[in-house]
């Protein structure tokens, strides 16, 4: 023991110099575990060493444990994800059935809102909401991490989608609204204007969210959802669409009907009456005008007058659109009768007012355009009116105003007719109209154009730009950039329109080099009056040759407007390439060809044009308002007809 040495060269319990100089220390373990505590003087003694890390201590042991403790994760992440996939696969059994029966209860809230059963609606809307809300996974956690996962995770986070929108339509679009009718079912037009304003912001906000439902399933993949995943969000797009035909309108007129009816201070509108006998672009020559004096909700009529009673203008009263002039003529501005031949309703009000100015000295605040199928709408909803020629019904409306009447009267007792109708319907409206029954008629007439509405004040014709009831130029443009529109303008001086027929088509070629497609707009026309009945027909309908039309046939101008940006191509009737009038308003090309048609003939034009680059062309069609809604041509088109 005397001759051992420890690592150092030192003896056991003897320092060496630098180790008395470090002071009190722990020196290293030895073989036992055992540390040597240094001490001022030099000596030392043992002591059981310090806890040594677990490590050093205990290296079996640890591993041990870690093996333990990684089965025991192990276990307990399978019995959490078998727990988790059970609870998912439990959840989507209930969802599959709650979804099954909210589409049932919306099938029923929307045949009920269809009969105009609002109670029976409500209660489905109920149903709806209740079945959707218990579908709708919430913020489940295990939901939302399986929505992550490939394959599967697309059709949950859709099944998410169809339960929460269908929640929202009926919670925050279908109740409001159903709300809003029961709050208006007892108001007069008198109490129209306060208690659209009362319920505004509701209408508001149901809008604001069916384009926000509808805005988020446009982002949905649908290609490789199973089917009955897919047919809920077919049936909600169903109901978006369905509930838009009433939500847009609702919210427009909430927000401009208050101010126009007289809410804000008396107000002054003119009724344009257009006779749809003779076609016009925007339906057709202005017949007849009302002055209806309105004070918050109060409605007077104050005054009418046919067309016979202006006299033409020498020049234009405003200046006119340089397409259209050249097109059609400065008519346009000189012949009350044409007020409607542009496109823009702005102008054409704008035209009419100036009209009624210089007749009255009174200066309209608002200009109403209206048919004759709009009378028989109104007439639908307020029952038959007295005549002198005895009660009128819906049903009879276009016969006895735009065949009979011009086949038995004078044009002095045309008029006439036309007027007491016109003022009848308005009476009948005021007098019984219901207001939401009025909107359910007036719904199908505002979508064919048939209704436009203009105000001299700022702030609302703004509002009404942005709405179908802005005129065929801005409908035009609101029905995006692949809409072309065609206009027809009776060039016969009569009233043969109720025997036109006409058919239209479009379709899109990709036959150029440079990849640019081209739509092909076609319009069929067609005679249907009888060769023998022209001679027995009076001149106020057949236009007596005067006009440069020979007596029984029918001479439709037909313009076809495209998108700002694209090109003419050419124009052919019945195949053959034919001369017509290029114009460009606002960017936007049109050509225009007249064509004469014989009784019991038929005409066909194409109208060719051409993209502006390579993009995809998704073409549509406006037209003017017809008494019929046109026949649909095949849009087949090949690169030989080019």
């Amino acid at each position: 023991m005397r001759g051992r040495r420890d690592r150092r060269g030192h003896r056991p319990g003897v320092l060496g110099a630098r180790d008395r100089a470090a002071g009190d220390r722990i020196g290293d373990p030895d073989r036992r575990g055992r540390r040597w505590r240094v001490r001022r003087g030099g000596r030392c003694r043992r002591r059981p060493a310090d806890r040594a890390p677990r490590a050093v201590r205990a290296p079996r042991v640890t591993r041990r444990r870690s093996r333990r403790l990684l089965v025991l994760t192990s276990l307990v992440l399978l019995v959490g994800l078998g727990g988790a996939v059970v609870h998912v696969g439990w959840r989507v059994v209930g969802a599959r059935d709650e979804l099954a029966a909210a589409s049932a209860a919306a099938e029923r809230a929307m045949a009920a809102l269809g009969a105009g059963d609002a109670g029976t609606a409500a209660l489905a809307v109920d149903a709806l909401v209740a079945h959707a809300e218990a579908a709708d996974p919430g913020d489940d956690a295990f939901w939302w991490a399986a929505e992550r996962l490939p394959g599967a995770g697309a059709q949950l986070a859709a099944v998410r989608a169809v339960a929460s929108g269908l929640a929202r339509v009926g919670a925050d679009v279908a109740s409001p609204l159903l709300a809003a009718a029961r709050d208006m079912a007892d108001v007069d037009l008198a109490g129209l204007p306060a208690r659209l304003r009362t319920v505004a912001p509701e209408l508001e906000r149901a809008e604001r969210t069916r384009a926000e439902v509808q805005a988020a399933l446009s982002d949905i993949d649908r290609s490789g959802l199973v089917d009955e995943i897919a047919d809920g969000l077919g049936l909600l797009d169903r109901m978006l669409t369905e509930v838009a035909e009433v939500t847009v309108p609702a919210a427009e007129a909430s927000r401009i009907l208050p101010a126009v009816l007289g809410a804000d201070g008396p107000r002054t509108i003119l009724v344009m009456v257009q006779n749809t006998a003779e076609l016009r672009t925007g339906g057709g020559i202005t017949g007849t005008f009302l002055q209806l004096d309105v004070d918050d909700g109060r409605v007077t009529l104050a005054g009418i007058r046919d067309s016979s009673d202006f006299a033409p203008a020498a020049e234009p009263l405003l200046p006119l659109r340089a397409g259209e002039r050249y097109a059609l003529g400065d008519g346009i501005g000189r012949f009350v009768q044409n007020a409607s031949m542009t496109a823009d309703f702005s102008l054409s009000a704008r035209l009419a007012s100036a009209w009624w100015q210089g007749a009255t000295a009174v200066t309209p605040d608002a200009v109403v355009s209206v048919d004759p199928i709009v009378l028989a709408a109104l007439l639908g909803a307020t029952g038959p009116v007295d005549t002198a020629s005895g009660p009128l019904t819906a049903e009879e409306v276009v016969d006895r105003l735009l065949v009979q009447a011009y086949a038995t009267l004078s044009p002095q007792e045309q008029s006439a007719a036309f007027a007491e109708v016109a003022a009848a319907a308005l009476d009948a409206m005021l007098e019984r109209g219901d207001p939401l029954a009025l909107a359910s008629a007036l719904r199908a007439p505002i979508e064919d154009g048939r209704i436009s509405v203009w105000s001299a004040h700022e702030e609302e014709q703004r509002m009404i730009a942005g709405t179908p009831l802005a005129g065929p130029l801005l409908r035009h443009r609101q029905a995006g950039p692949g809409a072309f529109a065609v206009y027809l303008n009776d060039a016969t001086g009569g009233k043969l329109t109720p025997y036109l027929q006409v058919g239209l088509g479009i379709g899109v070629m990709a036959c150029r080099a440079d990849g640019r497609q081209e739509v092909v707009v076609t319009v069929e026309l067609g005679n249907a009056l009888p060769v023998d009945a022209a001679e027995t027909l009076p001149v106020s309908v057949t236009g007596g040759g005067i006009w440069g039309a020979a007596v029984g046939d029918i001479a439709p101008t037909v313009s076809v407007v495209a998108p700002a940006g694209w090109f003419l191509g050419g124009v052919r009737l019945d195949g053959e390439a034919v001369a017509h009038a290029v114009g460009e308003d606002d960017g936007q090309p049109a050509a225009t060809r007249r064509t004469d048609i014989h009784p019991g003939g038929t005409r066909t034009l194409s109208f060719r044009f051409i993209a502006p680059d390579r993009a995809g062309v998704e073409p549509s069609l406006l037209h003017t308002p017809l008494l019929v809604e046109p026949a649909a041509l095949p849009a087949a088109v090949t690169c030989a007809a080019s």
